[in-house]
Parts: structure tokens; C-alpha cells; sequence
């Protein structure tokens, strides 16, 4: 079987969606775009394009839909009338991953200028605030009003639509409603508002790492990691505290899934559960442990770096053939074991896939965040080096068909553990990658990452960055045992600029390594047209089976 066939049936596969009402925006087999169904799965949106986000109102006869032309991130607005199946596009409105909630008196959503607006079907859309630089509005149906989070780099105000302060919190994280019911994540505690009343929670108490949180009447479900495993707990309000009623594991060592959405509808509490090569199921919460997998199981190892840290790893297919690795290991991000069709494509062609959770990522909470950023970068590069040498020392991996992987800030972590030393991989593959760490204030994204790289002028930050930067240890690398290396931008990146990859693939060229470099038009850093996608997977996947000397199979 080619990649490209093997692509094209995982890429096929359905992926039922969370109920959101009496609706879903699921994807049916066979299909490479998510639709409108029912609850009975009956189509009642098709518009052959990307739908990138739906809100009904409470009585379901209208939708607002979110809906994205190019298969970009930007997207249009129309209501649909689910009674007459008339759809009616909103002029002069531009929505990105908008947030919409319905009250009595229409759709109020928060559009890509930076508006709230007021929208009703055969009116323009009127504004009730324009948020201030660094501002942003999230707009939650709540006992059939709407209130609005204002949220900026300090604090949140929840606002009526009549501007009206209803309570100001700490920057908020996320907020959600359900019902009665609101429920906002700061960075230290979770708050719910059931009408007048309010509970709180302490995130330190809870049993692991919250993940999300999602209001359900009367309290919250929050996903959790804890030892690397997914769980839901739920948490009910009483005397003023938000304690724990319920625990739903949904993973365990040989069987690793995880949470990748909740939501409250139909007057049940629903969970989506998935796994790297496990399409999603969509559950009520009550079932969620209850596996009906019929794909590749993955599991949970962990091995030892050289600081004698554990690193959790985890692994899907089978040994003994071609090895891809990912890394990333930053922004404190929680390396989920999400479904991705590349990774059932790869099991599929006979490869190991696997995912290691760095120092620098989120999921052993802010201490392993921690040891990752600033000067604490090296200690990442470190990680994914050891990781490479212990999946060979297991007889999980042999050098010269192992392949590392990693896009944005994995990237360089993954290029500077290819040239840690010689013959420790056979290739790398980088996406989009600021791979002069030195220099990273080139990019367009740079105002976001200081926290996580550091100050390049604090003497420390610059003795790491002196040490993993890809453009350091190219220089130091000897001439022999060179990895391959697949390098690829983004003609619409909007965060990381293609130029410092142009002066790496220069700089090792010239010092005799082998080099595929590839720039991509109609893509960016984050949604893309599906084509695109599926051709860029395929890339990365016929790669990596080159660099493990085979290039027709595993």
C-alpha cells in the first residue's frame, strides 16, 4: 500500500462530533468535511466547505455557522433556519474561530476586527463594544442571556450586552455555560455563577493537570492528566466550593486515549475519546471508559534521561520497521494522544509511532513546563536526544531507521537532537520552525515567546542557546554520520518566518549534509485546506520511509 492510499483512509474515516444542542458537526465516512446533522444524523447542513464552528439557538430553530471558503482560518457568518433550510449569509462580518451564544433578542459573536456584535437576520450587524488592543470577547449563553468575558492581559470582566459589570475575575483562561450555569478558568482556580451563587476550586487541589473544563447545572467536568493517563471529574458547587462528586478514567498503560472535547447537551454530560490511531467516539461521560476501539492501540512507556527524569512516551504500532518520533516540548502545551491520520497511515505501512512528552510541555504540570524554558531549552534538546537512544536500547528503534519529526518550536528541538552526535538518527523532519534561536525575534510570532525562550541577552539564555542552536552544532558537527533533513515553511505563516530555514539549508549543505527543502503555498501555521494537508503529510511520511532505506514500504 502507498502512503498516499493509506493517508486517504485515515483521512476518511467519520468522526462523529459533540452534541452541541440537538445538533452535531460531525464528519460522515468517506467524507473530508464536517457537516450539520441531527441527533438522528440527518443532514441539515451541507455547504461543501470547511465549517469551522456552529452555535443553535436555544430552541433550535436557528444556527449560526461559522464557515471557511478556502480552507483557511478566516471564515464567514450565516444563519441558517432550520425549519425552512434557508441559509442567510451576514454581510460585512469576518469571523476566526469565532465564539457565538444566542439570547431572545438574536446572535451576539465576536468577529475578527475585534467587534461584538449584535446580529439579527435582515438587520446589519450593530456593535456593542470594540475591544481594546490586547483585548479579547467571548460571548456564553447563560439562563437565555448572554454574557461577555472581556478578558486582556490581566483581568477578565463578565459584562452583560448592556455593559453592565457582573464580576471581575483574574485573566481568565476559558468560560463556558451550560444552563443556569457559568464557569470561568483562571489560572489558579475554577469559578462557577449559578445565578447569585458562586463556588470555587483551587486548581493545585484537583488530582492532575487540568486540561479543560466544560459547565454543566450546578458545577463543571475538567479533563485531567494525571501519570500521563486522561480522566474526567466531575464537580459539584456546594457552600461556596466546587468539590469532586465523580472520576471517569478513560485511559490506562495499554490502552492510552484521551479527552478531546465535553460538552453539556440534551441534558447529559458527553465526552469525545480518541487515541493517535483511534478515530474519536463521542460518548455520554458515564461510558467513557468503555472502549469500542477498533483501530491500533496505543500504549504508555516511560524512559529515563540522563538527569534521571522520566520522560513519558507514548507508542502506537508495532517494532520492527521504520520509527517516527515527535517532539515539541513547549508553551507548557499537554502532548495529547489525539487521533492524526498520518499516525494510522504510518502503523498502517508497518512503522512505530511516537510521541514523547519533553520538559518544556505541560502534562506533569508548571515545574516540567519549567525546566524547559529560557536557559532551560537545552534541557528539552536533551530530553528528545535521550529518548532516541533509549527506544534503541529497548529494541524499540535501531539508529539508521529512526526519524525525528516536530513543527514550530518542536522543530528546532528536533534539529538540534539530530546533530547532538552521528548515526543518532537517519532523518529529521521540521515544520515551520524558528531554527535561530539567537535570532527568534525575526519572526512574526516573536512577541509571544520571550517567556519561552528567554532573554538572548541574559547570559544564561545565550550559553543555551549557544549550545542547542541548530546553526551552533551544524557547526560543530563532524563530518560523518549526517542525518537527512526534510525542512518546510509556510508561504502563509503568520508566526514563523522562512528565511533563518533558507540559512540553516545553507549552512548544511555546505558542511555536506542532505537536504530537502520545501516551501508550501496555501498554507499557514494553523487551519488548512485539506488537500494541502493531506499532500504535506504525505511529504513528511514518504520522507521518513526514504531515510529508513525504504522507500516503498517499512
Amino acid at each position: 500500500m502507498s502512503v498516499h492510499d493509506a493517508l486517504c483512509r485515515a483521512e476518511r474515516a467519520g468522526r462523529p462530533g459533540l452534541p452541541l444542542g440537538r445538533f452535531r458537526l460531525s464528519r460522515r465516512s468517506g467524507d473530508l468535511l464536517p457537516v450539520l446533522v441531527d441527533e438522528d444524523g440527518r443532514l441539515v447542513l451541507d455547504p461543501d466547505a470547511r465549517i469551522q464552528g456552529a452555535a443553535p439557538s436555544a430552541d433550535g430553530r436557528l444556527v449560526a455557522v461559522e464557515i471557511s471558503d478556502d480552507g483557511s482560518e478566516d471564515g464567514r457568518l450565516l444563519v441558517l433556519d432550520t425549519t425552512s433550510g434557508e441559509a442567510t449569509g451576514i454581510p460585512g462580518v469576518a469571523v476566526r474561530h469565532a465564539r457565538m451564544a444566542w439570547d431572545d433578542h438574536g446572535l451576539v459573536v465576536a468577529d475578527a476586527e475585534g467587534r461584538c456584535l449584535r446580529v439579527r437576520t435582515g438587520e446589519p450587524a450593530r456593535t456593542l463594544f470594540t475591544t481594546a488592543t490586547g483585548e479579547r470577547a467571548t460571548p456564553v449563553g447563560v439562563g437565555g442571556r448572554v454574557v461577555i468575558a472581556r478578558t486582556d492581559e490581566e483581568r477578565t470582566l463578565l459584562v452583560g450586552t448592556d455593559g453592565a459589570q457582573i464580576l471581575e475575575l483574574p485573566r481568565v483562561r476559558n468560560v463556558s455555560a451550560a444552563a443556569d450555569t457559568l464557569v470561568a478558568v483562571t489560572g489558579e482556580e475554577l469559578v462557577s455563577l449559578q445565578g447569585q451563587a458562586s463556588a470555587r476550586c483551587r486548581l493545585e487541589t484537583l488530582p492532575g493537570v487540568p486540561v479543560h473544563a466544560q459547565a454543566i447545572p450546578g458545577g463543571c467536568l475538567v479533563h485531567l492528566v494525571r501519570d500521563g493517563h486522561s480522566a474526567i471529574v466531575r464537580l459539584g458547587a456546594d457552600g461556596g466550593l466546587l468539590t469532586a462528586t465523580e472520576t471517569v478514567a478513560v485511559s490506562d498503560q495499554q490502552e492510552v486515549r484521551t479527552v478531546s472535547g465535553l460538552s453539556w447537551a440534551q441534558g447529559r454530560a458527553w465526552a469525545r475519546i480518541e487515541s493517535p490511531a483511534e478515530v474519536p467516539q463521542v460518548a455520554p461521560i458515564e461510558e467513557a471508559a468503555r472502549s469500542t476501539s477498533e483501530g491500533r492501540r496505543s500504549r504508555l512507556i516511560t524512559v529515563t534521561a540522563d538527569d534521571g527524569a522520566e520522560i513519558e512516551l507514548v507508542v502506537t504500532g508495532d517494532p520492527g520497521g521504520a520509527t517516527l518520533v515527535e517532539v515539541y516540548g513547549g508553551f507548557g502545551v499537554v502532548d495529547l494522544p489525539r487521533f492524526e491520520p498520518s499516525v494510522a497511515a504510518w502503523c498502517e505501512l508497518g512503522g512505530l509511532h511516537v510521541t514523547a512528552r519533553l520538559r518544556g510541555g505541560g502534562g506533569a504540570g508548571t515545574s516540567w513546563h519549567a525546566a524547559g524554558q529560557g536557559a532551560g531549552k537545552v534541557r528539552t534538546v536533551a530530553d528528545a536526544v535521550a529518548v532516541a537512544r533509549e527506544l534503541v536500547r529497548l529494541g524499540l528503534a535501531r539508529p539508521e531507521r529512526l526519524v525525528l519529526a516536530g513543527a514550530s518550536l518542536g522543530g528546532l528541538v528536533a534539529v538540534s537532537a539530530a546533530l547532538a552526535e552521528p548515526g543518532l538518527v537517519a532523518g529529521v523532519a521540521c515544520t515551520a520552525a524558528p531554527l535561530d534561536p539567537h535570532r527568534f525575534t525575526e519572526h512574526p510570532g516573536a512577541p509571544h515567546w520571550t517567556d519561552e525562550f528567554g532573554d538572548p541577552a541574559d547570559p544564561a539564555v545565550r550559553a543555551a542557546m549557544d549550545d542547542y542552536s541548530p546553526f551552533a552544532r551544524a557547526g560543530r558537527f563532524p563530518d560523518r554520520g549526517w542525518p537527512r533533513f526534510l525542512l518546510t515553511t509556510f508561504a502563509e505563516d503568520s508566526r514563523v518566518a522562512a528565511e533563518p530555514t533558507d540559512r540553516l539549508a545553507d549552512v548544511l549543505r555546505a558542511r555536506g549534509a542532505e537536504v530537502v527543502r520545501s516551501h508550501r503555498p496555501r498554507m499557514g501555521h494553523g487551519g488548512n485546506h485539506l488537500d494541502s494537508v493531506h499532500d504535506f503529510a504525505a511529504s513528511v511520511l514518504d520522507f521518513a520511509l526514504d531515510s529508513a532505506h525504504r522507500p516503498t514500504g517499512v
